[in-house]
C-alpha cells in the first residue's frame, strides 16, 4: 500500500469514528476524544533554541460484551495532528475470560520502564535509551502483534507478547514470529514487582539480519501520598555486541511529578556515550473548568562523549477532555 493510500484510509477512519460518535445507532459503544496541544522551545549545544507548536485530538472507540465467563472486547484510537495527518494508535480485539485472554493487532504490552509523568523528555547528543520496548508494540508496518495473557490469581500475571511479521519496513517479511516478550508482574496493595526479557531476530531486506535481546525490572509503590516508579533495562546488539544499560526512577505526587534517566552505552571503545537526563512537570485547572488543564514542564539532560552534550527544553501543555 502506496503512502497517499495509506493516508486515505487513516482519513476515512478518522472520519468514520467521528459520524458514529454522534450516531444513535453506536449507542452501546463507549466513545471519548481528548485534545492535547504542546508549545515547545528547546536549546542545545549544537545548535540556537527551536520553538514549535504540536498536538493532536485523540479519538477513542471501545465495545465490551461478555455471555456468561467470557468476553470481547474491541478497541480504535484515531490521531488527528495539528500538522494535518492522521494516524491509528490502538486497533486490537481481545477475547477470554478474567483467567486468561489473547489480544490482536494494534497496542502496547505491559510497561517495563515506566516513565510515569513524562510530559517533555529530551535526551542530549541522541544517546541510546533503552526502555525494554523494542516487542512492546505499536509498530511500524512491517507487521503485527499477538499477546497471551494468564492472570493466575489476583496478585500474578504473566503476559507473552509477540510480533507477527517484521517490526519495521526493513525486514522480508519472511519471519512469522520476528519478536517475543515474556514478562511477570506480582502486586499487592500499593506495591508491584514486574520483569520481563525480549528477543528480536528477523532478515532485512538489505540483506543481513536484525537480532537483538533485552530484559526490565522494576517495582512501583506508594509512599505516603506519593507513587515511585524504580526499573532497570539492558539490552545487546548481537551482530555489533553494542550494549545500553538504562535507569530510571521517578515520583508523582498531586500535580506534581519528576523523574531522572541514565544510560550507558558499551560500544568496546574508552570513549562510550552516555546521558543523565532529568524532567519534571505540573498541572493546573485550567479557569477551573472540568476537563482543561495547562501543565508547565521541563527537560535537562547532559552526555558525555558526544558532540550535543546538553539539551534544555520547555513545554506549556493544554489538554482538555470532550
Amino acid at each position: 500500500m502506496n503512502y497517499n493510500k495509506k493516508e486515505f484510509v487513516k482519513s476515512m477512519l478518522g472520519a468514520a469514528i467521528l459520524v458514529a460518535l454522534s450516531s444513535q445507532s453506536m449507542a452501546g459503544t463507549d466513545f471519548n476524544a481528548n485534545l492535547e496541544l504542546d508549545t515547545d522551545a528547546t536549546d542545545t549545544a549544537a545548535a540556537d533554541t527551536t520553538y514549535d507548536q504540536n498536538g493532536r485530538v485523540e479519538v477513542n472507540v471501545l465495545s465490551r460484551r461478555e455471555k456468561g465467563e467470557y468476553f470481547v472486547q474491541a478497541k480504535g484510537t484515531v490521531l488527528l495532528t495539528v500538522d494535518g495527518t492522521t494516524s491509528v494508535d490502538d486497533a486490537y480485539v481481545q477475547f477470554g475470560s478474567k483467567t486468561w485472554d489473547l489480544q490482536a493487532g494494534r497496542f502496547e504490552a505491559v510497561n517495563l520502564f515506566p516513565k510515569a509523568k513524562d510530559t517533555l523528555i529530551v535526551h542530549a547528543g541522541g544517546v541510546s535509551v533503552y526502555e525494554a520496548n523494542m516487542v512492546r508494540g505499536r509498530i511500524g508496518d512491517g507487521g503485527g502483534q499477538f499477546a497471551l495473557h494468564y492472570n493466575a490469581n489476583d496478585n500474578v500475571k504473566f503476559e507473552l507478547a509477540t510480533i507477527f511479521g517484521d517490526e519495521n519496513a526493513s525486514g522480508d517479511d519472511t519471519t512469522a514470529v520476528s519478536g517475543v516478550r515474556p514478562s511477570i508482574t506480582w502486586s499487592t496493595e500499593g506495591f508491584s514487582l514486574f520483569a520481563g526479557y525480549e528477543k528480536v531476530k528477523y532478515d532485512l531486506t538489505a540483506g543481513g539480519t536484525q537480532d537483538k535481546s533485552g530484559f526490565g525490572i522494576g517495582t512501583n509503590f506508594d509512599l505516603g501520598a506519593a507513587n515511585i516508579n524504580i526499573a532497570a533495562a539492558r539490552s545487546k546488539d548481537e551482530n555489533s555486541d553494542e550494549k545500553v544499560t538504562s535507569y530510571i526512577a521517578n515520583m508523582v505526587y498531586g500535580n506534581f511529578g519528576a523523574g531522572v534517566i541514565r544510560s550507558d552505552v558499551d560500544q568496546g571503545s574508552n570513549t562510550d556515550p552516555n546521558v543523565t537526563t532529568a524532567y519534571l512537570a505540573y498541572s493546573v485547572p485550567l479557569l477551573d473548568i472540568e476537563g482543561a488543564t495547562v501543565t508547565f514542564a521541563g527537560s535537562f539532560s547532559s552526555a558525555d562523549n558526544v558532540t550535543d552534550d546538553e539539551a534544555t527544553a520547555l513545554r506549556v501543555r493544554l489538554n482538555y477532555t470532550f
